[in-house]
C-alpha cells in the first residue's frame, strides 16, 4: 500500500540488456523511487559436487580465475552501461533519497540469482521481473514472489517506457487478489483510467467487483467495472483478450492463487498471463 521507495531488479547478460536497464529506469522514476541493480555472478565451484571427486584442485583454481577475470570485464562494462543510461534518463547514482526524485544503485553480488533475489527482495518495496526469452516463470521470478512478500512487476524484456495510464485489475475474491489490489494502490492512483475486471463464471463470488470500485474510491481511485464472458476461450485468454481490447496497458493480478504444483503441472492463470501478457504484469501472492 505504500508507495514504493526502493525498487529491486536483478540483472543478466541474457541479451536485451539496455531496453530492460531503460524500463527499470523509467518505473523508477514513474514511482520517484530507488532503483538497485543486483547483479550477481556465479563462481564455477558452485556448480562442482562438494567433495570434487575427480577434479584435480588445480583445474577447479584455474577456473575460477578464468571465470573471474570475464565477470568482473563484463560487470564493469554493465555497470559503465547503467550509468550513462542514469545520466541520459536524470537519475543520479546514490544512495536513496527523501524525496521524490529517483535515484539509483548498483549492487554486485556472488551467488544463484533467485536465492539472492530471495535474500534481497525482502528489503525492497517492489521486485522488476523482465520476462524470460521462453516467457515461461523461472526460478528467479518464482522465488521473487513466493520467497520476499513482496509484489512483482514482470515487464516485457523489450520495454523501454512505463506509461501506466489504463490498469486493468483481476479480480477473483481471492486472498492473492486483495493482496495485490492493496499493494497497486500507488500505481492505480497514478493510472488515468482503472477497470476492475470479474469473469461471468466469478460474479458469485464475494466481494464482487462493485465492492472493489467502492473500496477504491476510498482511496481516491475512480474505477469502473467489467465482467467478461470467456465463450470458446479459456480464462486466462478471455483475460488477456479484454486487456488488448480495452488498450490496458499494466495488468493487476493475484499470483499462483492455486497451489504451485498445480500450476507448475497444468499451466493456470499466473503461468498463462506470465508466458502471453504483451504488457506489464503486477503480480502480488
Amino acid at each position: 500500500m505504500i508507495d514504493p521507495k526502493v525498487i529491486l531488479m536483478p540483472l543478466s547478460t541474457s541479451g536485451n540488456v539496455e531496453e530492460r536497464l531503460n524500463g527499470a529506469l523509467s518505473v523508477a522514476q514513474h514511482f520517484g523511487a530507488h532503483l538497485e541493480v543486483l547483479h550477481a555472478q556465479v563462481s564455477p565451484r558452485q556448480f562442482l559436487p562438494e567433495d570434487k571427486i575427480g577434479i584435480p584442485l588445480k583445474l577447479v583454481q584455474e577456473l575460477e580465475a578464468l571465470s573471474s577475470r570475464y565477470s568482473e570485464a563484463s560487470s564493469q562494462s554493465l555497470k559503465q552501461t547503467f550509468s550513462e543510461f542514469c545520466q541520459a534518463h536524470g537519475v543520479a547514482m546514490s544512495a536513496p533519497g527523501l524525496d521524490d526524485a529517483a535515484t539509483a544503485g548498483w549492487r554486485e553480488v556472488n551467488g544463484l540469482r533467485s536465492e539472492l533475489v530471495a535474500e534481497y527482495g525482502k528489503t525492497a518495496d517492489l521486485l522488476i521481473i523482465p520476462q524470460s526469452k521462453t516467457g515461461r516463470p523461472t526460478s528467479t521470478m518464482q522465488a521473487a514472489i513466493m520467497k520476499t512478500g513482496k509484489p512483482v512487476l514482470l515487464v516485457p524484456r523489450t520495454m523501454e517506457q512505463f506509461p501506466a495510464q489504463h490498469a486493468l485489475v483481476g479480480w477473483n475474491a481471492s486472498i492473492e487478489g486483495a493482496r495485490a489490489l492493496s499493494a497497486s494502490l500507488p500505481l492505480l492512483k497514478r493510472a488515468a483510467t482503472v477497470t476492475i475486471a470479474t469473469s461471468e463464471q466469478s460474479d458469485y463470488h464475494r466481494p464482487d467487483g462493485h465492492s472493489v470500485v467502492s473500496y477504491l474510491a476510498a482511496h481516491g481511485i475512480d474505477a469502473n467495472f467489467v465482467s467478461f464472458n470467456t465463450e470458446h476461450k479459456s480464462l486466462p485468454e478471455s483475460f488477456l483478450s479484454l486487456s488488448e481490447k480495452i488498450g490496458a496497458d499494466v495488468l493487476v493480478m493475484g499470483a499462483f492463487t492455486h497451489k504451485m504444483v498445480t500450476e507448475q503441472l497444468f499451466g493456470g492463470m499466473t503461468r498463462y498471463v506470465v508466458e502471453h501478457s504483451a504488457v506489464p504484469v503486477f503480480l502480488s501472492h
